[in-house]
C-alpha cells in the first residue's frame, strides 16, 4: 500500500510541474524565475515556435498543391467546353444559312404564283444536321 502511495505522490507532483511548466511557457507565473531559466523558457518557445511554423508551411504547401491541380482539371474542362461551343457555334451558322435560303425559295416560289393568296404559305423545311423541322410563315402585309 505504501508503495501505491509513493507512486500516487510522485505523479501528482509530475502533473503539478507539467501544469507550473505550462503556465510559465504561457508566461504565466514567472515571478522569483532566474535569467537561466527565463532563459530555458525563450528557448523553448522559439523551438515550438519553429517546429509549428514548419507544420504551417508544409500545410500550406499541400494545400497549394492541390488548389493547382485543381486549376489544371477546371482549365481542361474550359478548353473542352470552349471546344464545344465552337461546334455548336458552327452548326447555328450552318443551320442559318439553310434557313435562309428555305426563306428565299418559298419567297421565290410565292412571288411567282398567280395569286396573293400564296403568301399566307406554311413551308417545312427538314434541315439534316442537326434532325430539326424548321416552320417559315410568311403574311402578306396589308398596308404594303
Amino acid at each position: 500500500a505504501k508503495l501505491w502511495q509513493r507512486e500516487v505522490t510522485t505523479l501528482r507532483r509530475q502533473v503539478q510541474n507539467l501544469h507550473h511548466n505550462n503556465r510559465q511557457l504561457l508566461g504565466e507565473e514567472l515571478s522569483g524565475t532566474t535569467v537561466r531559466d527565463l532563459q530555458f523558457l525563450v528557448n523553448q518557445v522559439e523551438m515550438s515556435l519553429h517546429s509549428i511554423r514548419k507544420r504551417k508551411e508544409q500545410v500550406m504547401a499541400a494545400e497549394i498543391h492541390e488548389l493547382n491541380q485543381k486549376g489544371l482539371l477546371v482549365q481542361k474542362e474550359n478548353i473542352e467546353l470552349d471546344k464545344k461551343l465552337s461546334i455548336a457555334h458552327e452548326q447555328n451558322i450552318e443551320l442559318r444559312k439553310q434557313l435562309s435560303a428555305a426563306m428565299k425559295s418559298s419567297e421565290q416560289q410565292a412571288c411567282g404564283s398567280s395569286s396573293k393568296a400564296a403568301a399566307g404559305l406554311l413551308l417545312s423545311t427538314r434541315v439534316r444536321e442537326p434532325n430539326i423541322d424548321l416552320e417559315l410563315r410568311q403574311q402578306e402585309h396589308e398596308d404594303e
